[in-house]
């Protein structure tokens, strides 16, 4: 499985970011190979429909689970029309603290 994890830098000890649309990074972590990889959010400046144009590339880039503090309903509408999982989490977590919870 792979999932996508708003991120505030591109290392694995920061922190989740809790703006799932408008985060710096996103890090996305395949399950299955334990690959780890930091892609910058182009979307976040954008004036308006970041939400739907970040699940949309989420979607383009094989994510099938997202884990964030918290989904904007837009983006939320979206994710479950293209089957995505959403994870619900608090926001004082490490990437790689999320990378080791998704591993047990």
């Amino acid at each position: 499985m792979r999932v996508a994890i708003p991120s505030s830098s591109d290392k694995t000890d920061a922190l989740l970011d809790d703006r799932f649309a408008r985060c710096a990074f996103f890090c996305f972590y395949n399950t299955e190979t334990k690959d780890i990889q930091f892609v910058i959010n182009n979307f976040r400046s954008a004036t308006e429909g970041v939400g739907p144009q970040v699940v949309e590339f989420l979607a383009g880039n094989g994510i099938s689970a997202v884990y964030a503090s918290e989904v904007g309903p837009k983006a939320q509408k979206i994710l479950d029309k293209l089957n995505i999982r959403t994870i619900i989490a608090g926001t004082k977590l490490t990437m790689q603290q999320i990378i080791n919870q998704l591993d047990n």
